[in-house]
């Protein structure tokens, strides 16, 4: 999200006020922001195409003009887009180029903000715990300070709305109520934000509704309607007809849910007349399945079916379908009107229901994730406090996942990964005791450590699990293969009995890439993991 300063008049006491809610009036655009408001407008208008090539024709200029603040929201806008309109590959390779354009020492707003970036494009495409990595970041960024200024309310956004994409609805309301509280101007800034808490809301309702949790559903539907009714007089008062129509499809489909199928269909077709039915939007997918539901029920069954696929359709390509199970679900309805129960109808609707329930507890587990990296920032970020290397793993002096993330920041840059597992390491300290389990990781990551040579990049990646990245350079850099088979053999040939009467360790290995770091190491992992299936001491390629 990118709001524009407001003019003299848009609100009311003294320039600067830093009263608790209020955004203070600061200066925080280039020169040459109106290259930055063409292209987000585009953005927002449904021209995702235009809003890219207006970006990155802005952003040369304002590099050979030295605006550096507006060459960021280019960059910025740049990448939202291209993750609207699914590229998420390379909008992920755009934030990385804005990390690197912020460069070490960043405004943590702005870093905040590209962080966020990353992790949607991230669980796009399927790296969703790195995304949880980024969204910790993100979000002890934004929590960290009260909303007073631009950047401050547009992080506050952006890291929102990837929590929202990962249905992490609960710390995605927190961040949405804070900003919902706060009074900035102008009203469209208000608008935006009143659109993407009305979406929240009824995507969280028809979630747990579908997944057979209808009377928590109902809670959420009423609460998107106070939100909806906000956001329809923001859209009057800052004369948006295309978002009033948006106001209008959300608040179709929360009267069909609450069983008014006439209003809602009353409401629904001249709404969906009234704005571009994008496929990325939640509002097109909305305003079809309220619809579907509201025709079907006075025996429009063909129509019905119509919108229904339109809604799977373009919901097939998201990680986290919520609107394709929820059109599932109103296809099984819709065949229960028009055919009666039998048994394939109710099998329509037992796979929806499973298929969204196990979406939700993968949804539970994703939030223990979160708040677990979340303790461990914090943590991280006391023990950098007091002193100590907050990029070094403790026991094995080895980088931490905190290093690793640094590079995986990176998705310009290409490695081969090695990922290694200690074989059998719970027997280890079972055995032997805890103290020579600690001996061995700390020999297993001189081992790893002297394979990264000067170059390679190496952490401790978990329990017993090591981390070697090594840079893919114009002739190709080490054979990962061979570094991996070095590095087993090694560990086989140490001497462990100077450890322990009767000590032996082998370990597994995937190797994978060269590619994008983020891509070469989940490539790698999963490679280690059928290493180990396999039989163990042993390497696998991807």
């Amino acid at each position: 999200m990118r709001v524009r300063p407001p003019e003299p008049g848009d609100v009311g006491g003294s320039p600067g006020a830093s009263a608790a809610g209020a955004v203070e009036h600061v200066t925080g655009f280039g020169p040459y922001d109106l290259l930055a408001e063409w292209a987000h407008r585009l953005y927002l208008d449904g021209f995702g195409e235009r809003a890219i090539t207006a970006a990155r024709e802005g952003l040369a200029f304002c590099e050979a003009a030295g605006d550096e603040r507006t060459a960021r929201y280019l960059q910025f806008i740049a990448g939202v887009a291209l993750h609207q309109l699914g590229r998420a590959a390379e909008a992920s390779e755009e934030a990385g180029h804005l990390l690197d354009r912020l460069g070490t020492g960043a405004d943590p707003v702005w870093r905040a903000k590209a962080l966020a970036l990353l992790a949607e494009a991230r669980v796009d495409l399927g790296q969703t715990a790195l995304a949880m990595d980024h969204l910790a970041e993100g979000r002890m960024i934004v929590s960290a300070q009260p909303l007073r200024t631009y950047d401050q309310l547009s992080a506050t956004m952006s890291v929102a709305l990837a929590l929202r994409a990962l249905a992490l609805f609960e710390p995605a309301d927190e961040l949405m109520r804070q900003m919902l509280a706060a009074t900035f101007p102008p009203p469209r800034v208000q608008l935006n934000v009143a659109q993407e808490a009305a979406v929240l809301q009824v995507s969280w309702g028809a979630m747990l509704e579908v997944s057979g949790r209808p009377d928590e559903a109902r809670g959420h539907y009423t609460a998107a309607g106070s939100v909806i009714a906000r956001m329809r007089a923001l859209a009057l008062e800052a004369g948006y007809p295309e978002m009033l129509a948006r106001a209008e499809a959300l608040e179709g489909f929360v009267a069909q849910r609450g069983g008014e199928d006439v209003l809602a269909e009353a409401r629904l077709r001249p709404a969906m007349a009234g704005f571009r039915l994008r496929e990325e939007l939640v509002e097109t997918q909305v305003a079809r399945v309220g619809l579907a539901l509201a025709v079907a029920a006075r025996g429009g069954h063909a129509e019905a079916r119509d919108l229904l696929a339109a809604v799977r359709r373009a919901s097939s390509t998201t990680q986290l379908d919520v609107w394709g199970m929820t059109a599932m679900a109103a296809e099984a309805r819709t065949a229960v009107l028009e055919h009666g129960d039998h048994p394939g109808v109710e099998a329509l609707r037992t796979l929806s229901r499973i298929a969204l329930a196990r979406l939700w507890e993968d949804r539970e587990s994703r939030f223990e994730t979160l708040r677990d990296r979340v303790r461990q920032r914090e943590m991280a970020e006391q023990h950098a406090r007091l002193g100590r290397a907050s990029l070094v793993d403790p026991l094995t002096g080895l980088g931490n996942r905190r290093r690793l993330q640094q590079v995986l920041e990176r998705p310009d840059r290409r490695f081969s990964a090695v990922l290694l597992d200690v074989d059998g390491f719970t027997a280890v300290n079972d055995e032997h005791s805890h103290e020579t389990g600690d001996a061995v990781l700390r020999a297993v990551g001189a081992l790893v450590a002297d394979a990264a040579g000067e170059t390679g990049v190496v952490v401790r990646y978990g329990g017993d699990e090591f981390a070697l990245l090594l840079p893919a350079g114009p002739g190709g850099g080490p054979d990962p293969l061979v570094v991996a088979e070095n590095l087993l053999d090694g560990v086989r040939k140490a001497p462990w009995i100077d450890l322990a009467v009767g000590l032996r360790v082998t370990a597994s290995a995937g190797v994978a890439g060269p590619a994008p770091a983020a891509e070469a190491l989940r490539d790698a992992d999963l490679a280690c993991t059928a290493a180990k299936r396999a039989g163990r001491d042993r390497v696998h390629v991807a």
